[in-house]
């Protein structure tokens, strides 16, 4: 799974330049990102920015939304809380978006409300923050697993691996803690012991929080970072000669984690894509030509394009651009019933037949519920082989299974 991706600085030109608009007609619909280019996301951003440059130049080639073209404007969140306030300041002030995209677990949490406020329609296409669970729905939604479900399932792996006693050295951030916490729970559930463990970003080391970890001699560890706190914290463990199996939270699924010397005891849980779907093909060709190599699921890629053409077609659903408007189709034009469409041209198409659609989108079936989640998220298990992370044993159901299927075994289980 190499990652050939052009600098980031050509990436984004190469996106303004795709959604640029001439001086006549009328003015661009501004789609916002709001994205750690840098800091500790910023693995994820090019290969996310590729596929929102994707999304863009497809509306725009099939004719824009209500005849006007989009344009993408990016900002760099920094991968911190202050770099997404400041940065959804200027997306909502200087640019003046009608939607927004892209967010992260930590930035989604703390704008949640001025979101809300504001009346800015959000898609997530990463975050699996439990805040979400049970609060999105009017202007936040979500388009990967949440970490309720990821939690669960990193319990029953942890648990199907013999593992009595588990260690968790979990970073103090929304989006680590998340399905840490939801792992614990259900993995103490069923008899076994768990010794919680928590780091700060940042820190020059983090030996004795490894120390800590190890002194009660688990059976299996859980680490949940992001990059620059998760490299020193498993390079620690490698070097006191820990040969346990380690669960890895989707944001250490990156090249620098599976370059490491210890990764032949690396697991991960991460939201899977479709890959036998039209939607997911074409995009794939599309990433392929613009990149050298597939769409990889750790990236959220698919995700990234899909929550475009979500905006996209619920504005040509409410034949408005307005926030109110555009936030009450979202779940509508994502979930059946209604013609099944692949494509943004596809669902505009039907949208002006007056038919209903459901678009079906690259990462998977997009079938939202009352709460703007995913009713049938897809996860997979991931481990590390020949130096690159690929797709591993699946949790019961082989190596891509529902989400409600896993719960369902392992809530069986949790309840005895």
């Amino acid at each position: 799974m190499k990652r050939s991706f052009l600098a980031l600085g050509a990436i984004l030109s190469t996106g303004m330049a795709l959604s640029a608009c001439g001086s006549d007609g009328p003015e661009p619909i501004v789609f916002g990102q709001l994205i750690g280019v840098t800091g500790d996301y910023a693995p994820f951003t090019p290969p996310a920015i590729t596929a929102s440059e994707i999304a863009i130049a497809e509306i725009n080639g099939a004719g824009g939304v209500l005849g006007r073209e989009v344009k993408l404007v990016t900002e760099d969140n920094r991968s911190t809380i202050d770099g997404t306030v400041s940065g959804f300041t200027k997306l909502t002030t200087a640019s003046g978006i009608s939607v927004l995209g892209s967010l992260e677990s930590d930035g989604q949490v703390a704008l949640f409300d001025g979101i809300a406020k504001r009346r800015i329609p959000n898609i997530c296409p990463s975050c699996g923050t439990t805040f979400l669970d049970d609060r999105g729905g009017d202007y936040s939604f979500r388009i990967t697993a949440s970490d309720s479900d990821a939690g669960l399932i990193v319990a029953q792996v942890t648990r199907d691996a013999g593992a009595r006693k588990l260690a968790m050295i979990v970073q103090n951030t929304e989006g680590a803690t998340g399905p840490a916490e939801v792992a614990a729970e259900a993995f103490e559930k069923t008899g076994g012991h768990v010794d919680f463990v928590t780091i700060e970003p940042g820190a020059s080391s983090y030996n004795s929080e490894v120390a800590q970890a190890l002194s009660g001699k688990p059976d299996a560890l859980y680490v949940a970072a992001g990059v620059e706190a998760g490299l020193p914290v498993l390079r620690e463990i490698d070097r006191r000669g820990y040969d346990v199996p380690i669960l890895l939270s989707p944001d250490l699924i990156t090249n620098d984690i599976s370059a490491l010397p210890n990764t032949e005891h690396f697991e991960a849980a991460l939201t899977a894509f479709d890959t036998a779907g039209p939607a997911y093909v074409s995009f794939a060709q599309r990433f392929h030509a613009a990149t050298g190599h597939e769409p990889e699921p750790g990236m959220y890629d698919a995700n990234n394009y899909d929550q475009y053409i979500l905006f996209a077609l619920a504005m040509e659903a409410a034949q408005s651009v307005e926030g109110e408007d555009v936030a009450g189709k979202i779940i509508e034009v994502a979930s059946g019933p209604g013609t099944k469409v692949h494509s943004f041209a596809e669902g505009k198409a039907a949208l002006a037949r007056g038919e209903d659609i459901d678009f079906d989108g690259a990462s998977s079936a997009l079938d939202l519920n009352e709460f703007g989640n995913l009713q049938s998220p897809l996860l997979s298990i991931m481990t590390v082989r020949d130096g690159a992370w690929g797709g591993g044993g699946g949790v019961g159901v082989g190596e891509v299974g529902k989400v409600a299927e896993w719960n369902e075994s392992w809530r069986s289980v949790s309840a005895r």
